[in-house]
């Protein structure tokens, strides 16, 4: 007890140094404060008025109402200090020593004690602030401010008053935040501890949900009833308690306690938008639950970000001050929350613009000149999954999609591709769902079994603060405008399932419930992955029955890709290889993404680990020309029209003739549709305003590609006997065998019967019926088998 009690005195006298040393450093790093925000340039900087002096021409923007945040760089302090270190200035403080001191911590304690130094910023900032030039122009709210404001004045005039009395957060429509070093370490969620309170984090992220946003007041104007004088309340905190008589001299001198009104209309308001964030997926510890807190977020800030977005977010981890009742009623726990200074986008969307588009322009202009940038950047998807070329096009086509139209008369025809890719185990349908997720800039990965219905569109949820009723999207509304990824698809339930009719081809969600009666926009791209119905395909039965999907669910997919499990021995050789030499080159490849980030290209082994015959195009790569793509919105060529309705007319006529037992999928007129968006999001992928013929060529390739598989497998009809199964299979694997003694594995045959759903016993069962026929015999173990009598096939 004693050595717990010295180890707590000993930490309180070393936080009490550790204040006087800070306390003693204010005045120098005001000083120095005011010095960087007056003087500092940068090279990046090249303003008309102001040169290479970036706070200064900032502020400029900031008065002339064009930036409502004026963001300290940190990197910039941190320059302009080795800069002072070098070359100290000797009008800041008398004493060099105590001076290099204060220029050596000014980085650390303004990440130490964030909101101490916002405030230090602040009044540098509001004092070497300029006037307002001709690039300020009132409109809206500036202007009925601007009036506020020039009545204020005049009665600060009449009453003999200064303008110096104002608070700075009435004069003054911009604030400072703090933008964090590039050298600055990222926290997981679950690594901030008390040693973070008041000091600046950086964590990664995902936004969970975000709250309307709403005024927030920051300076409080009441007006006397009995002296007329303005009076100003300052609101820091989450809560404030309103004066109750006047505070000027007149009402003093008078002895009178004047009533004060609270004028709204003079008030000072700022945005506040709240939201929760869970830290990573991948910060998570094995067995974890993950973290979560709430995000407060004022002026620029809100409404950057929404739910699902994964982001770097730079903030001060603060204590929550609760009122009275409700602290209470919690107990000796204290809430937490982190007020936001900078948010980072891992993934920049479609329509937003990054920081290197000329470059990425660039990059996107070499990789056309070098061939077809269609087939190289469909094979840049998931490039360590062996084959699926054209699965892998038909993902680029839906991550590009076609464009939405607007009728006249308000009917919207969607342009989004919906694809479903069914198949057999270990075909890598979830890789190729995380790739997609990976690189489109907004996207929802769910499985079937995993999800409600109320989880993939709307649910009802109350707020325990206010106790309002309000609607959470689910999955589908998160990725709105983008994709979202549902795997094992077959395993949801009918009921759950039905929720998604309408977002895929209304592209809305329609909610009543608790009294709420609304439409949510639900513009996603719906990509799924399924098993069939009987575990792996069944070719004793038709496709049709192998899906087991409802007709109403399978029209509204464009594209349905079949994949089979298909024994080719020459094929299994090459992926046997390829998945080895993604294991053997990996470190290889990662350690060559990192030397060669700014090259596209090159035919080198180096580059090349995995023989592609070029390198793979990175995730930012792909999101630029995905974004670039969808800038175009092509027309179908006259010449086109009665192609596509032929291909159409033959499509559904085939399906006829062949029957039940044959059909792959259900045509009706949205196929139509799909064939038409097919082509345009191919002609998109080539840069094109206009739809051609190779267009419309590879859509309908692309839609044949897809039940490619379920032709190749060769499946036994309906009525076929396993003995002559049997049979094919020894004869052709006595064909390929290297050797030529005739025997053949029973490992072999037994696993090519296995795709044709014969099972161990049934080929045992047909061998013996032609060993007893002299055609065929076993060795003594029965672990192979030989023709007595040459095949015929």
């Amino acid at each position: 007890m004693a050595a717990a009690t010295s180890m707590i005195e000993k930490v309180q006298a070393n936080n009490l140094v550790e204040a006087r040393d800070s306390a003693k450093r204010t005045v120098d790093h005001k000083a120095l404060i005011k010095k960087f925000i007056k003087t500092f340039e940068s090279s990046s900087s090249s303003d008309v008025k102001f040169g290479r002096r970036k706070y200064k021409a900032t502020l400029q923007q900031a008065v002339n109402d064009k930036i409502g945040t004026v963001f300290i760089d940190l990197n910039d302090v941190e320059e302009f200090c080795k800069k002072e270190i070098v070359e100290p200035d000797d009008q800041i403080s008398q004493s060099p020593i105590q001076l290099q001191q204060a220029i050596e911590n000014l980085v650390a304690d303004i990440e130490k004690q964030a909101p101490r130094y916002q405030r230090f910023f602040y009044e540098a900032c509001d004092a070497e602030q300029p006037d307002r030039d001709a690039g300020y122009k009132a409109e809206g709210a500036a202007m009925a401010r601007d009036a506020v404001q020039s009545w204020r004045q005049r009665m600060m005039q009449q009453a003999g008053m200064s303008a110096a009395n104002l608070p700075a957060r009435i004069k003054n429509t911009w604030d400072v935040r703090f933008m964090p070093r590039a050298s600055g370490k990222t926290m997981k969620l679950r690594e901030i501890q008390a040693g973070s309170v008041g000091s600046l984090v950086q964590i990664d992220c995902l936004v969970v949900r975000t709250s309307q946003v709403k005024p927030k007041v920051e300076v409080v104007t009441y007006h006397c009833e009995l002296c007329g004088s303005e009076t100003f309340q300052s609101v820091e905190g989450e809560r404030y308690t309103p004066p109750k008589e006047c505070p000027s001299q007149r009402c003093k001198d008078n002895k009178q306690s004047g009533k004060l009104r609270c004028d709204i209309r003079t008030c000072a308001f700022t945005r506040y938008q709240e939201m929760k964030v869970q830290e990573m997926s991948d910060h998570v510890p094995i067995g974890g639950v993950p973290r979560s807190i709430s995000v407060y977020m004022t002026g620029d800030l809100t409404r950057q970000v929404l739910p699902g977005d994964a982001i770097t977010l730079t903030g001060v981890y603060t204590p929550h001050q609760l009122p009275y009742q409700v602290a209470r009623q919690m107990g000796t726990s204290q809430e937490m929350y982190i007020e936001a200074h900078s948010i980072h986008k891992h993934k920049k969307g479609y329509n937003e613009i990054s920081g290197n588009e000329e470059e990425l322009d660039h990059q996107i202009n070499e990789a056309r000149k070098r061939g077809s940038i269609y087939k190289a950047a469909s094979k840049s998807i998931a490039p360590e999954i062996f084959g699926h070329e054209d699965v892998k096009k038909a993902l680029l086509l839906v991550l590009i999609g076609s464009y939405t139209k607007q009728m006249k008369d308000g009917m919207k025809i969607r342009g989004d591709i919906h694809s479903l890719m069914m198949g057999d185990p270990g075909v890598a349908k979830s890789q190729l769902l995380k790739q997609v997720c990976a690189i489109a800039p907004r996207s929802v990965y769910t499985t079937g079994k995993g999800s409600s219905g109320v989880g993939l569109t709307a649910s009802v949820i109350r707020d325990n603060a206010t106790g309002e009723v309000t609607l959470e999207g689910g999955a589908l509304v998160l990725a709105d405008m983008g994709v979202c990824c549902i795997d094992e698809f077959d395993k949801m339930e009918e009921s759950d399932r039905t929720a998604i009719h309408e977002v895929m081809e209304q592209q809305t969600v329609s909610v009543a419930k608790a009294g709420i009666t609304t439409s949510l926009n639900c513009r996603t791209t719906v990509l799924a992955a399924a098993n069939p119905v009987f575990g792996r395909y069944n070719p004793y039965k038709s496709p049709v029955e192998n899906i087991d999907l409802p007709a109403a669910l399978l029209s509204r997919f464009d594209l349905l890709f079949l994949l089979l499990d298909i024994v080719e021995c020459d094929k299994d050789k090459m992926l046997a290889l390829h998945v080895t030499r993604v294991h053997s080159n990996y470190e290889q490849q990662e350690s060559d993404a990192a030397q060669d980030a700014t090259r596209l290209g090159g035919a080198d082994d180096e580059a090349d680990p995995l023989g592609l015959g070029f390198k793979p195009f990175d995730h930012t790569f792909m999101r630029s020309y995905i974004q670039k793509a969808r800038t175009f919105e092509p027309l179908l060529d006259d010449a086109l029209m009665t192609d596509i309705a032929d291909a159409y007319v033959s499509i559904r006529d085939d399906e006829k003739r062949d029957g039940i037992e044959a059909k792959k999928s259900y045509t009706t007129p949205r196929t139509l549709l799909a064939i038409m968006r097919l082509s345009q999001a191919h002609a998109r992928a080539r840069f094109s305003n206009k739809v051609e013929r190779q267009d419309f060529e590879e859509a309908m390739r692309l839609m044949k590609a897809s039940k490619e598989s379920v032709e190749l497998s060769a499946p036994a009809k309906r009525g076929s006997n396993p003995i002559d199964l049997v049979y094919e299979i020894i004869s052709d694997l006595n064909r390929r065998a290297a050797n030529n003694d005739g025997w053949v594995d029973m490992a072999h045959v037994v696993s090519m019967a296995g795709h044709k759903a014969l099972t161990r016993d049934m080929v045992f069962e047909a061998i013996d019926n032609w060993e007893s026929l002299s055609v065929m015999t076993f060795n003594p173990e029965k672990t192979m088998v030989k023709f007595l009598v040459p095949p015929t096939i």
